[in-house]
């Protein structure tokens, strides 16, 4: 499963428990019991007329209107890009555009066009696997035209593992795996995770367990020798998190987990030694080339660009027979 894939799942799957964590006082205003996912609807871009998807796109119920809806726009970013801040715009307003819509009218006067926007409200963030100015920032797109959006970022790599370990709520189990370690070692971090998921484990759906044991152990990869002293930890010292794992549903989305981590483990060597070869060999990658290299997963492309990659006279070579497609 792409990082991108499992975000988008996981947001979906927990959804209660992020706004919980990240934006508590919204929280206390919603009923999670009125979720309904619009993932499916499909959104238009105009005027080329190219069919596009927001990454999750929810809908929650206020406890007390007005307001009476909440539509969560949800996106995850794994590299950091010039234009993403127009794209959130461009997302939004595709949003506000096709809600608008489905009130079936042609035109709206400017004073039913606020009090449909009383009604429904919009909140944006983003799941950034890169580091920013801060852990949680707010950001906010102007354009020439007037048009503006604002929209939450959420770096994780700069949000404390340690410090979110002590906050009550599950889904950190998941998301501690993309933070700072701030001081622990990653075998520390992954029992202490497990631990946690122990305590959960009663009060979460069978799903939502395999998503979190799916995320420790196919993003939260290990050296060997980090790997004897976690098994140490777990036989030694906390054998409740040994014996959980015993646990035959458990085991099997642990072993689904292991076998994904190993993939990645294989794709992010291949890039590793592209990266490497075409630095040695042309002293420079573009910016854009190094994105491409990075989104390639498949084993038998990277395969065949990283053989290419010895023979290749230039870097345009590679760009002009597809290697980067």
């Amino acid at each position: 499963m792409e990082l991108d894939q499992f975000i988008k799942e996981l947001v979906v799957d927990f959804l209660m428990e992020i706004i919980e964590l990240f934006f508590p006082d919204l929280a206390r205003k919603l009923d999670f019991s009125q979720k309904k996912d619009l993932n499916k609807e499909l959104y238009t871009r105009t005027p080329e007329g190219e069919e596009r998807f927001v990454d999750v796109l929810l809908e929650v119920g206020y406890k007390i209107p007005p307001p009476s809806v909440l539509l969560v726009h949800v996106e995850s970013q794994q590299q950091k890009r010039f234009d993403f801040p127009g794209r959130m715009l461009a997302y939004q307003c595709l949003i506000y555009g096709r809600e608008i819509e489905k009130e079936r009218k042609d035109s709206f006067t400017l004073a039913e066009f606020t009090e449909w926007k009383n009604r429904k409200h919009l909140l944006s963030f983003v799941f950034c696997n890169y580091s920013l100015n801060a852990g949680i920032t707010e950001e906010e797109c102007e354009t020439t035209f007037h048009l503006s959006c604002r929209y939450t970022c959420i770096s994780l790599p700069m949000l404390s593992a340690r410090e979110y370990l002590q906050k009550d709520n599950s889904v950190v189990c998941a998301l501690a795996v993309f933070m700072n370690l701030d001081g622990l070692s990653k075998p520390i971090l992954k029992v202490e995770c497990y631990r946690k998921l122990l305590s959960y484990m009663k009060t979460l759906t069978t799903r939502q367990i395999n998503q979190i044991i799916y995320a420790l152990e196919t993003y939260l990869t290990l050296t060997e020798a980090e790997r004897e002293i976690y098994q140490r930890l777990i036989n030694e010292v906390y054998p409740e998190v040994s014996e959980m794992l015993t646990n035959p549903l458990i085991e099997q989305g642990r072993q689904q987990g292991i076998q994904q981590g190993i993939q990645q483990g294989r794709q992010q060597e291949l890039q590793d030694s592209v990266v490497r070869i075409l630095y040695r060999r042309f002293r420079q990658i573009p910016q854009d080339l190094q994105g491409k290299i990075s989104s390639l997963t498949d084993i038998q492309k990277l395969r065949n660009l990283l053989d290419a990659s010895v023979e290749a006279k230039s870097l345009e070579e590679l760009r002009m027979n597809g290697f980067f497609d």
